[in-house]
């Protein structure tokens, strides 16, 4: 055991294996063994295996074992190169019996006193140090293989705890607390607490600390346990903790630690803190890092030491840090509710000294308003790929054209990028019809980039970066909308930016299915439009609608047999009949509605013949007005010739004009042939596809007509 270093904090700890303490046995939910066969291993895996076994067999993990149960084990390579060994253990758990929990949750450090001594313990490979019961371990055997079965495999079974395993959180915490118990009876207001393999103890005074420091390891020595030595803190009450914000590479990073003069080395580390490597975001800005590494740091110190930092170290120039707190919500937002001390200059130390080395600025480069300078605009097409930067000098307008191959934002992107590079020597406004490349380009200026998975657009975000931090002047950057008719002159320049990205309009092409699918991609009609509009075949109009991409993301076509609907009023009706036992005699309720409209009448008469159907339209056609159709469905009153013979013969009673129906529409019962897109087109396309002329419809007297 490693002893102490100016009564500061301990240096380290050495432990010797002692006397074994098993865990108690697992219960389980059959009785027969469980046997999973080996998976086949790469060369180079099998040697790592082979490697692995090897080492945890020195340690006295392993031993060899002819047990029934078998499952599968394999290596993986971590990004440090080593090679890790697992173990298959879904189908163990499964038959494993669950032992609940023992620690409902995770002690809260804020009901330490906040001017008790603390030691920080941190158990090395908990899993590894904690033996099965001697019953159990046969559940935990595994085969080594061998290449092409050239001698019988090796087989081995587990003597620690599988991390993994379903009960491997309960046994962590009943052994821990075991080895913990006899301290914390000779220890009794001493504040001992325990989660998984990390261990707080606070006394009231220094001096029991230092006794508390040899029983605890001795404790944790004769279980097995073994400390890390870099992984015991303990902290001096008499110095302030201080977190220290650094920023290699504009990467933040934390530390929190003690700073004493009078210390050989003056900066005691108590824990790194770290953001994750890639931002969420695209563009992150650095100030909404430095606030996230502040909440962190102070939520870390909370859980250590149940209060806030007494001071916060920041790598930046007061000036800078008041205008970023005074303007930005996420910095407001971490420092909220904080007390201490915030100072700006980083103490001299060989850890702090590259964070000391990096320049850095909070304030952004854009400016809020217009500057002095010229306005430039940018345009792209993701058809064409231009890239379009047009500017006005004097009286003139001048023209610089790139390309890009991709999508409109990646050819607009471009497009900014060359208006950076353009006029990096002077301050200048941007203006830009897309949000995107508006957004991005504000955003930039202070901020951390992102690798994104689109190596193209990784390259341009990086090349307007690196443009806009090498930037002295400041820029303003302006989205506007495209394709407005507004005067002045900012819509004048995107119009003319717009213009010179897009083609040209060419004349017609002689080729009639060409100008078909050209036509088609940009007003997209359906396919009995375009078989009209070009004298198309119904199968080359398909297959246009069908291979459009735009088309296909619409909705699905209307399925046969939908009605059609006018589209005005008074231009197709739908007439049918329902019948209503309750109105007895008159339960033949003949129903008529507008499609386009709405407009519904309705009465009741005491049949559905000819006749009553003519008597029934008499009062539609009086109240509603006269349509230019009516669609019915085929029934015998609708289909004879009396039902229209009916409103064309004049009657001696009747004065002034007659106004009848043009057209009597009823459905078509031949087999449909036609495709359901050809019915996308619109309500007007189906109703003359079904449009019947009175000529053809089939001749019946009203006697024909009667149930």
């Amino acid at each position: 055991m490693g002893g102490a270093n100016g009564n500061r904090f301990l240096i380290g700890a050495t432990v010797m294996k002692g006397t074994e303490c098993p865990t108690p046995p697992l219960r389980w939910l059959v009785d027969r063994p469980i046997w999973e066969n080996q998976w086949p291993l790469p060369h180079d895996k099998l040697i790592a295996l082979h490697e692995l076994v090897q080492e945890q067999l020195d340690q006295g993990h392993l031993e060899p074992s002819t047990s029934p149960w078998n499952t599968p084990v394999f290596c993986i390579k971590k990004k440090s190169g080593k090679w890790r060994l697992l173990q298959d253990l879904r189908k163990i758990n499964a038959v494993m019996e669950g032992m609940g929990t023992l620690q409902a949750g995770m002690p809260s450090p804020t009901m330490l006193p906040t001017d008790w001594p603390v030691l920080i313990v941190d158990l090395k490979d908990c899993f590894f140090t904690i033996p099965l019961h001697p019953d159990d371990r046969p559940k935990f055997a595994f085969t080594v293989p061998t290449i092409n079965n050239a001698e019988p495999a090796q087989r081995y079974q587990w003597r620690v705890l599988r991390q993994g395993m379903q009960n491997f959180p309960v046994l962590c915490q009943w052994y821990v607390a075991r080895a913990l118990s006899g301290v914390r009876k000779q220890f009794p207001d001493a504040h001992i607490c325990h989660y998984k393999d990390d261990i707080l103890v606070a006394t009231p005074t220094q001096d029991e600390l230092l006794r508390i420091q040899p029983q605890l390891l001795n404790a944790l020595h004769s279980h097995e346990l073994q400390v890390a030595p870099e992984k015991v803190y303990r902290i001096e009450p008499s110095i302030d903790v201080t977190v220290f914000i650094t920023t290699p590479d504009l990467h933040p990073t934390g530390i929190i630690g003690q700073w004493n003069d009078d210390w050989t080395d003056p900066l005691h580390v108590l824990e790194w803190v770290f953001l994750p490597h890639q931002p969420h975001k695209t563009a992150t800005a650095l100030f909404e890092l430095i606030a996230r590494l502040i909440i962190k740091c102070r939520q870390r110190c909370l859980q250590l030491m149940g209060a806030d930092p007494s001071k916060i170290i920041l790598p930046v120039q007061r000036e800078e840090f008041d205008w970023s707190y005074a303007n930005n919500v996420s910095l407001q937002s971490a420092l909220e509710g904080f007390s201490g001390q915030i100072t700006y200059h980083l103490p001299s130390h060989k850890l702090l000294q590259v964070a000391k080395n990096t320049q850095f600025s909070l304030r952004p480069k854009n400016s809020q308003e217009p500057v002095q300078g010229p306005t430039v605009f940018t345009d792209g097409s993701g058809k064409t790929g231009k890239a379009i930067v047009t500017w006005q000098d004097g009286s003139e307008w001048q023209v610089l054209e790139g390309h890009e191959d991709g999508s409109a934002q990646l050819v607009e992107l471009r497009a900014a990028v060359m208006a950076f590079e353009k006029f990096s020597q002077e301050p200048f406004n941007l203006i830009t019809d897309s949000a995107y490349v508006a957004d991005i380009t504000q955003r930039l200026g202070c901020s951390v980039l992102k690798e994104v998975s689109n190596p193209a657009l990784f390259n341009l975000l990086k090349a307007l970066w690196c443009a806009i931090q090498a930037r002295v002047h400041p820029y303003y950057v302006l989205h506007v909308r495209s394709h407005t008719n507004l005067p002045g002159f900012v819509a004048e320049g995107n119009a003319r930016a717009d213009k010179l990205a897009n083609p040209a309009w060419v004349a017609p092409q002689p080729d009639v299915l060409a100008q078909a699918k050209a036509s088609h991609g940009f007003f997209h009609q359906n396919a009995h439009t375009l078989q009209k509009q070009f004298q198309l075949t119904a199968t080359e109009a398909r297959e246009i609608v069908e291979s459009c991409d735009d088309c296909h993301a619409l909705g699905a076509p209307l399925p046969a047999g939908v009605n059609p609907r006018g589209l005005k009023a008074l231009e197709l009706w739908q007439t049918d009949v329902t019948q209503v036992a309750e109105f007895g005699r008159l339960k033949y309720v003949h129903v008529t509605v507008d499609t386009f409209s709405s407009a519904m009448w309705a009465s009741a008469h005491t049949g559905e013949k000819a006749r009553d159907v003519i008597a029934h339209w008499r009062q539609a056609f009086a109240v509603l007005g006269i349509p230019s159709a009516v669609k019915t469905d085929n029934g015998p009153a609708y289909a004879s010739q009396q039902a229209l013979d009916g409103e064309q013969q004049p009657r001696a009673k009747d004065t002034g004009t007659r106004w009848l129906p043009s057209k009597c529409v009823r459905p078509d019962l031949r087999p449909q042939r036609q495709n359901s897109a050809d019915r996308q087109g619109g309500s007007r396309d189906q109703l003359e596809s079904h449009q019947v002329d009175e000529s053809l419809s089939d001749r019946s007297d009203d006697s024909s007509t009667d149930d």
